[in-house]
């Protein structure tokens, strides 16, 4: 439950009931917005909220929804700041500090020419510096240009805009020998 004055999400002391409450109107209003809809994500939002502010569990909340926990909190605070208007898609946050369309260019094009390593002054200091993460572009981002994001997906969109893609690492090395080893696994073969 978000807590209006502090903006996070807890519970009051010893007791676990949140803070955050629809009462029947807004439970009404988004109910009706929900079946207005035809953008999933932003049906997805509504039912995250509603489902909050209704009480039920946080669990059945992100078996519904599919959303983590702080995404179903960043959903709570849009819609407290801005109302179903701040659930539609296309609302871009309430993080006054986002990059201009300037920077986020010379960020794509930073990206595109250094690895972290080589872009960061303490890259020990994060997990992964030869390949750019949320992590490492966090960390990019607050270094050059003095902005930290609320959310992770904020990260994740401006990799996107700069031309790169998600790939999960397998656990296995996979690559074509060298063309020496080949050559002698044949000869080797042939030999049997």
């Amino acid at each position: 439950m978000v807590n209006p004055d502090k903006g996070h999400i807890g519970y009051t002391h010893g007791m676990k009931h949140r803070k955050f409450k629809l009462n029947e109107e807004e439970i009404r209003a988004i109910e009706a917005r929900e079946g207005e809809t035809r953008e999933a994500l932003e049906l997805r939002r509504l039912q995250g909220v509603r489902m909050y502010g209704s009480g039920l569990a946080m669990r059945v909340i992100e078996q519904v929804t599919g959303a983590r926990r702080r995404t179903v909190a960043d959903w709570v605070k849009a819609y407290q700041q801005v109302g179903i208007e701040g659930l539609k898609p296309g609302w871009k946050g309430g993080n006054h500090r986002k990059l201009s369309v300037e920077k986020r260019v010379d960020f794509g094009q930073r990206v595109q020419q250094l690895t972290p390593r080589q872009a960061l002054h303490e890259p020990d200091s994060l997990p992964n510096t030869e390949f750019w993460c949320i992590e490492t572009v966090a960390a990019a981002v607050e270094q050059w240009y003095g902005v930290r994001y609320l959310s992770r997906e904020s990260y994740r969109t401006l990799l996107i805009e700069a031309g790169f893609s998600f790939q999960q690492p397998e656990g296995i090395y996979r690559s074509r020998p060298g063309e020496r080893v080949i050559a002698d696994f044949e000869a080797a073969a042939e030999k049997k």
